[in-house]
C-alpha cells in the first residue's frame, strides 16, 4: 500500500521537518510506503521567506530605513535555515518528484497514492496559511479515494466564524481524524465532525530509540541548562540565566538568529537538525517556550520548565495536560521551586506507551481498504 502524505515540511524549523521524519518512520514501520507531497505555501519559499519574516515584524517594516537594517541583520540566519533544513529533508523524506505551487497544480496532476493523509503539526492553522489552504485538506485528491488526517493542528483552540462553514464542509471528504490536540478534538465537535480522536504528535509516538539513530554525538563537554525560546520574553531570559546560575550549570542558547548572541548564554544557531537532537538529549535542564521543546524534553526525560507563548499555547497546554506535566509551566519568573522538583518519568512512560498504541491502533484503522 502507499500512503501520499501532505504536511509542513518546507517550514523552516526543527519541529516541522522532525514531525515529517516521525510520521515516515512509524508509517514505514507499519509496512506502508510513504511518499510525502513536495508542496510549499509561496510565502513560504525560499526565495520569499526574508521577506515574509519582514511582513510579519511591525517594529521592522515601518520604514525603507528599518526595513534594510532588518534584511542585512536576517539574511545570513535566513540563508543558514534554508540550508540546513533543505539538507535534512532531502537526505531524509521520500518526495514526490514534482513540486506543486498551487492547489491548481495539485488538480492537474496530482500524486497517485492507494489512501490519502493530511499530516500532523498546524496544517490548517489558517493564521500561519494566511488563510484556509485548499491543499492541506486534500482537496486535489481524485473523488472515490480514502482520505484521511493524522495528529492535524488547527494550532488555536477555537475558528473564527468565516472560516467554520468551509472548514466543515472541506472534511467532510475524511473517513478519519486525529487530531494532535484536545482542543483539536473540541473544535471538530462544535462543527458537528463526530469521531475524531486526539493522539500525540508524532515525535511522540516514534520512541526514543529511533531518534538516537539520528542524532549526533554530544556537542557539549560541561554540564548545561538548554534554553529554546521562539518568543520574545524578557522574564524567560533572567529566569534561564538565574537558573543556570542557581544549579551551575553552563547556559546554552538555542536560536534561529545569529542577533541572539546579545542574549544570555552561549549562541548555537541554527545547527544542523541532528545536532539539535544532540543537544536536547544531553541537557541537564531545559527552558522553553515551544510545542516541539517540550515534546523532546518529555521524550528524552528532561527536567525542564515551561513558559507559555503570547500565541497559540493550546497546544502546549494540551500536551503537558496529557501527560501529567501542568506544574511545570513557570507561573512567576522569580519562583524557581518548579525547577528543583524532580520529574518522576514512570507514569508518564505508561500514559506515553498507552498513547502509542492508541496512535499504531488508528492508523491501522485508517489504512483500512
Amino acid at each position: 500500500m502507499k500512503v501520499s502524505i501532505i504536511t509542513l515540511h518546507t517550514i523552516k524549523n526543527y519541529g516541522s521537518v522532525l514531525q515529517t521524519y516521525a510520521t515516515q518512520r512509524k508509517f514505514e514501520q507499519m509496512g506502508v510506503q510513504v511518499e510525502f507531497v513536495d508542496y510549499c505555501r509561496k510565502n513560504a519559499l525560499d526565495q520569499n521567506l526574508l521577506q515574509t519574516c519582514l511582513s510579519d515584524s511591525q517594529r521592522w517594516n515601518r520604514n525603507l530605513l528599518t526595513r534594510l537594517v532588518y534584511k542585512a541583520a536576517k539574511q545570513p540566519s535566513i540563508w543558514k535555515m534554508i540550508r540546513v533544513f533543505n539538507d535534512f529533508v532531502k537526505r531524509n523524506i521520500h518526495l514526490t518528484p514534482q513540486k506543486y505551487l498551487s492547489i491548481e497544480e495539485l488538480k492537474k496532476d496530482p500524486p497517485e497514492a492507494d489512501v490519502y493523509c493530511t499530516g500532523s503539526d498546524q496544517v490548517w492553522n489558517s493564521y500561519y496559511n494566511r488563510g484556509i489552504e485548499e491543499p492541506y485538506f486534500l482537496e486535489y485528491v481524485p473523488k472515490g479515494k480514502k482520505c484521511f488526517a493524522y495528529a492535524a493542528s488547527f494550532g488555536k483552540t477555537k475558528l473564527d466564524d468565516q472560516e467554520k462553514a468551509i472548514t466543515k464542509h472541506l472534511l467532510e471528504k475524511y473517513s478519519a481524524i486525529s487530531m494532535r490536540e484536545s482542543s483539536g478534538v473540541q473544535i471538530l465537535n462544535d462543527l458537528g465532525i463526530s469521531g475524531s480522536i486526539q493522539i500525540l504528535d508524532p515525535t511522540l509516538i516514534l520512541e526514543a530509540e529511533e531518534w538516537k539513530k539520528l542524532m549526533a554525538s554530544r556537542q557539549i563537554r560541561k554540564k548545561y541548562l538548554l534554553i529554546y525560546q521562539l518568543n520574545k520574553n524578557h522574564e524567560m531570559d533572567l529566569y534561564a540565566k538565574r537558573l543556570a546560575q542557581m544549579k551551575g550549570l553552563k547556559l546554552i542558547r538555542l536560536s534561529y538568529g545569529y542577533h541572539h548572541i546579545l542574549k544570555p548564554g552561549r549562541l548555537i544557531c541554527c545547527p544542523e537538525v541532528e545536532k539539535w537532537l544532540s543537544l536536547f538529549y544531553y541537557a541537564d535542564h531545559i527552558v522553553t517556550d515551544s510545542f516541539h521543546g517540550t515534546a523532546f524534553s518529555i521524550q528524552f526525560k528532561k527536567q525542564f520548565s515551561v513558559f507559555y507563548p503570547p500565541r497559540f499555547s493550546g497546544r502546549l497546554e494540551s500536551i503537558l495536560q496529557l501527560t501529567g506535566l501542568k506544574n511545570r509551566v513557570v507561573i512567576d519568573s522569580n519562583d524557581f521551586s518548579l525547577a528543583n522538583q524532580f520529574i518522576d518519568y514512570r507514569p508518564i512512560d505508561q500514559i506515553l506507551a498507552k498513547e502509542r498504541k492508541k496512535a499504531d491502533a488508528f492508523i491501522a484503522k485508517a489504512l483500512e481498504k
